[in-house]
């Protein structure tokens, strides 16, 4: 989890960056999505916020 945190306190780095962050935090949901069940339970809920909130498109909002 700590990791993936570092990751998304610099989402919203300038565009490459930027990019690149959400590139690596959707291959991790990607490679990790058939035991995410086991996975979430390392993280707090505030994490599980966080991370959520970086990787849904701001559009599906809108």
């Amino acid at each position: 989890p700590e990791a993936l945190m570092l990751l998304c306190e610099h989402s919203h780095d300038p565009d490459l960056i930027q990019k690149s962050i959400k590139k690596a935090l959707s291959e991790f949901r990607r490679t990790h999505y058939d035991s995410w069940h086991e996975h979430r339970e390392k993280f707090t809920e505030d994490q599980l916020v966080i991370l959520a909130d970086v990787l849904i498109s701001p559009s599906y909002y809108a």
